[in-house]
Formats: C-alpha cells, structure tokens, sequence
C-alpha cells in the first residue's frame, strides 16, 4: 500500500527535484504565482512529488480552519474568546482585512493551481505509464473540485439562492495560468466541480493507499448533489459507497483517531514518530477543552441543552464539558481533545446521514431511511425512532446537527433548508442575509471587475 503522509516533512524526505528549496515556504497571495517554474517538471517522479504537495496544501486548508469559519456563521458555536478574526466572523461582518480567510482563500487557490499545474504537465513527461498519467489527473481533478467547492460553500450564497443558479459563485481556475479571474455564476460552478468529480470517478482505482479514491468521488458527488438538493442522486451516490462495504460506522463515536478508521473515506493524516510530529489537524486544537480554562471555540448552551433535553446522554458526556472559570460557566468540546488526529474529510456517517434525508424528501424508501438514522441513534445510545414523513425529516435533520457538530457541515444545512422551506435561521439570521457569507480577501478587491460580497450584516 501507497503511504502518504501530509506535511512539511514529507517534502524535507522527499525533495523536489529541479526546484528551488524555497518555494515550499512560500505564502503568495492566490492572483500569484504559486509554485515551481513549470519547466521544473521533467519526470514521473516530479509529478508525483508535484501531487503530494496538491494534497499537503489541501490538508492544509481543510486540517480545521475552513471548518471552523463555516461554525462560526451557524448556531452551534458561542461567541469565540481570543481571536478576533474568528469574532467577526461570528458577528457576521468580515470584511477584506481578516487574516484567517485570506489564508485558508490563499491556500485552497494555491492546491487548486498545483492541480492545474500537474494537468497542464502531464502529457509533457515521457517516463510515465497512460494508466499513471490518468491516475495522476484524476486525483488532480478530485483535489480541485474538492477545494474549488470548500470555498464556493463559504464564498456564495447556495445553490437555489436564485431560481437559476445565476448568483455569483467564485473563481473557477480550471487551467494553468496567472491570468486574473472573474466570479463564475453559481449554476457554472456547480458544472464544473461536477465534471472534475465525474471524471474523477470514472479513473481512478477503487483502492489507493490514503489517496482519493472512485469511493471518495463517489462520495464528493453525493455531497454535491445533497447541496442542490437533487435527493435522486444524492442519494443514489451515499448508497453505492455505502453499499460497497468498504467503509463501515465505528461502534465509537470517534471517527477523529490517532490513524486510519474503518469511517474514513477520505482523510488528511497526522503523523509521529522519529522525533517528528506533523499535526494536520491544528486549528481543530482551538477547541481544546483539556487542562484549558478558556478554549477559543466553545459550544453554544442552546445547542448543549438541546442535545441534553433530546435524550442524548452518551453524545453529552463524551463530547461536551462544563468549564467553570471566573465564575462563569461555558461549555467545552472534547470532540477533539487529542493530537495526531486524522481528519476524516469524507465519512461513512455522512453518507448514512445525507441518504437518510435524500430518501425521505425524494419520496423514495422510507423504511431504509429509517434503518440508515437508527443506526446512528443506536452508536449513540438512542432507542430507534419510529417516525414517518415530516416527524422523520426533522429526526433525521437533528441527528446530523448533533452528529456532524462542529465539523463545518452545520450552516450548509441551515442554508440547504432555507432553499427548501425558506424558513430557517442562524441565532436569528435569515440564511440568505449578506453576512452568512464571507467577505473576499483584499487581493481581489485591486481585481478590475471583481464582484466583492457585500459587507455583511444580518439585521
């Protein structure tokens, strides 16, 4: 089996032939240029190494930081301590100066022009295999659809916002090149993540060490399509990947382990051992609630007693705990309460879950819905429901609320169901207002033409 291991330290075993050293520490802004000059690239070998980075920079912008700006306009969260970034995020007025988006803009757009790179290359290097040179572009592509939709989630109003998906969405950088780009419309975007998805699916292998796989594809696509709220094939992509009984729900409810779990789809990697520690999980350490008084995330005490009035004993003690400090009280997550944890991108509880719900509003097997949610009623020591129709939607929308808490799932939710019922709201804000989405980096605002988000505000 192929090993990866994402980090800095891969590239210091590694290196990278005919580069310079250092580009790797490099931190341009996304309208730069990012990487390596493409003459650079002259064997098999450079663009597998050329991949590793696409997935270590992916790792990078999805290892908690893009998760917790998606938490932080939702009504999961209490008002952050200690990060300001993160505090205009919450109040839902983040403007072109923020630090944190710029970075996580940056590094997305960074993997996203690694990916383009490594296409653009492919068919210039000769000691390559076609089976590998499909390989690599169907990882590349799997990697910019995976990025380019991180930051359409938080960037755009979602899909439905318009009745033809004509709102403005992101950039979509699908070639190789420094040329400024525009806002595509949301309808453009979802196009073409779909067909980096598609074809994604179509070549690459079913098992690939911790790289992408057919099965993450899959998955990706069932997450997309949930997104549009097209339910026929939402559901029909969480149910292949369920039913290709490669991936199984843990009897824990931690799929956030020190290694590989039998829920990870597709994960980023922590790694330790010979005196090197590479934790790809870092921002997720703003929740830490062991031996700290003051964590920087901390749960809402709605969201706590809603789990608590709901029955949900084991999910409150094992992920929550009571801080009491300067005669205040505030409620910590222990959820990720460890270091050298994998960070599971895509899981099996997802699809259960996305399935569950894609069932019920396409009006397809109502029962499999039921026996999809009870299953993870059941991990969570919940008797399960005997629910049908309307009492089963809202069963199942609140097991994935309290299940997928704090993993960056939350205010996509709220907005997918605005879409639908146009009712639903984050701690009083209506899901379509202007601060449910976040205010682009200061570099696209010298863009002639560029669209900025308007600046925020819910009120």
């Amino acid at each position: 089996m192929k090993k990866l291991y994402f980090g800095i330290f891969t590239f210091a075993l590694l290196g990278l032939s005919a580069c310079s050293d250092d580009f790797l520490d490099r931190k341009p802004e996304a309208t730069e240029t990012q990487f390596l000059d493409v003459d650079a690239i002259k064997t098999a070998e450079d663009l597998q190494k050329l991949l590793l980075s696409v997935y270590d920079v992916t790792a990078n912008t999805f290892g908690g930081q893009i998760q917790n700006l998606s938490e932080l306009l939702g009504d999961n969260i209490d008002s952050p301590a200690n990060q300001n970034d993160y505090i205009q995020v919450y109040l839902r007025r983040t403007d072109i100066f923020n630090g944190t988006i710029s970075g996580v803009y940056r590094d997305a757009y960074i993997a996203i022009y690694r990916a383009n790179q490594l296409i653009f290359k492919k068919d210039d290097v000769s000691d390559i295999t076609e089976a590998d040179k499909l390989r690599i572009e169907a990882e590349s592509r799997f990697l910019r659809a995976f990025c380019h939709h991180g930051i359409l989630r938080l960037f755009a109003q979602p899909a439905g916002y318009t009745s033809d998906n004509s709102h403005s969405g992101i950039v979509m950088r699908m070639e190789f090149n420094n040329e400024v780009g525009l806002r595509s419309t949301v309808a453009e975007c979802y196009r073409l993540i779909l067909e980096d998805l598609q074809f994604a699916e179509d070549n690459l292998p079913e098992d690939n060490g911790v790289y992408a796989t057919k099965w993450a594809a899959k998955a990706m696509k069932a997450r997309v399509f949930f997104d549009l709220n097209d339910f026929d094939n939402a559901a029909l992509f969480a149910e292949e990947v369920i039913n290709s009984n490669k991936f199984q729900l843990l009897d824990s409810l931690n799929r956030y382990t020190a290694g590989p779990n039998s829920e990870q789809i597709f994960a980023t990697i922590s790694y330790l051992g010979n005196g090197i520690a590479d934790e790809r999980g870092d921002a997720f350490l703003n929740y830490r609630s062991d031996n700290n008084t003051n964590p920087t995330m901390r749960a809402a005490s709605e969201f706590y007693n809603f789990l608590v009035a709901s029955g949900d004993s084991v999910r409150a003690a094992q992920w929550f705990r009571t801080i009491e400090a300067g005669g205040n009280t505030t409620i910590g997550v222990k959820k990720y309460d460890r270091s050298f944890m994998w960070i599971p991108l895509l899981h099996t509880t997802e699809m259960y879950l996305t399935c569950a719900e894609a069932l019920v509003l396409g009006g397809a097997d109502e029962q499999k819905a039921k026996e999809y949610v009870n299953a993870i009623r059941a991990r969570a020591g919940l008797s399960p429901t005997i629910a049908t129709a309307t009492s089963l939607l809202q069963i199942i929308r609140e097991e994935r609320r309290k299940e997928m808490c704090f993993e960056g799932d939350r205010t996509t939710q709220i907005k997918r169901v605005g879409v639908l019922e146009n009712i639903a709201f984050s701690r009083n804000a209506p899901w379509d207002c202007p601060g449910m989405v976040i205010q682009f980096p200061g570099a696209e605002n010298t863009v002639s033409g560029f669209e900025l988000n308007p600046t925020g505000g819910c009120d």
